[in-house]
């Protein structure tokens, strides 16, 4: 991994065939409380703020890709004047800010269901829950609103309940870490508290990118991503260069060990919005 204050020629070679930054939301754009204009120190910032019109003024496009759900993208879009976005972790491409829509997954779903309701009636949210009773439970009132994913909070090891859906029969879908989130009174004896996301295994926030680069006509060097999850690392499969904001990356032992499988990311020296910021600077250089 890199750390983009040493690479400041190279990133700005980056920055001039750029068309579109993919970025994840919370802990990466946004800072505490999901606030664009509070600083990982809880301190007011408009550095993300002036680093997202930077982009858009040089006509670089800005899409979102999130766990979060239809509804609350749109509202962000709509806010901020971006015109795509990527839902449910891959799930859901959206342009125009909403009027067009696209799915990304292969699972069947019967006439009149989505994708969620498909996926429950499968029997393995079920599995998950009894399975992990008292580690794993639905990520409420946000999970309520899914229409793809279900979305649960909790500490489990990913790859053992991956192995658990397959051993049960259920290959075609994955159990996905998308990074630390608010615990809950019943989950409070937990050292930590996770976010995942059970979707269809060809889903995913890499998978969705590369369907929106071929709709775009977009090479992947004309793109680049941001996060700060084991669940945005994949999004470096299918850009040019990812950038990692500088959370606490040494918290999480996962994310450390995949991050030697990958030569094109690079670690800012500041988190959240602050270190987006830092990232784009050296981008938009000349």
């Amino acid at each position: 991994m890199k750390h983009v204050d040493e690479y400041g020629p190279r990133l700005r070679q980056v920055g001039r065939c750029l068309k579109v930054v993919y970025t994840d939301l919370d802990n990466t754009l946004l800072g505490p409380d999901a606030s664009l204009f509070l600083g990982p120190d809880r301190r007011y910032s408009l550095e993300p703020a002036r680093a997202l019109v930077a982009l858009l003024s040089a006509g670089v496009e800005i899409t979102p890709v999130s766990g979060r759900n239809n509804a609350q993208l749109h509202e962000l879009a709509r806010l901020t004047g971006l015109r795509s976005y990527i839902a449910e972790l891959g799930c859901l491409i959206f342009y125009e800010q909403g009027r067009e829509v696209f799915a990304n997954h292969d699972f069947p779903v019967p006439e009149g269901w989505n994708l969620r309701q498909a996926v429950a009636d499968s029997g393995a949210p079920a599995l998950l829950l009894d399975s992990y009773d008292g580690r794993l439970e639905y990520h409420t009132p946000w999970s309520e609103k899914q229409e793809c994913t279900h979305l649960f909070r909790g500490l489990i090891d990913v790859e053992e309940a991956n192995k658990l859906l397959a051993q049960n029969g259920f290959s075609g879908l994955r159990l996905v870490d998308n990074g630390r989130c608010r615990s809950s009174d019943t989950l409070a004896r937990l050292p930590e508290t996770h976010a995942y996301h059970l979707l269809p295994r060809k889903a995913g926030k890499a998978s969705a990118i590369r369907a929106d680069q071929k709709r775009r006509g977009l090479s992947p060097k004309e793109t680049v991503a941001f996060g700060d999850s084991l669940a945005d690392l994949e999004m470096a499969e299918a850009v040019g260069s990812f950038f990692l904001v500088r959370n606490d990356i040494s918290a999480d032992p996962a994310l450390t060990s995949a991050l030697g499988d990958y030569s094109n990311v690079y670690s800012t020296t500041n988190s959240m919005g602050v270190g987006w910021a830092e990232a784009v600077s050296l981008l938009l250089a000349e």
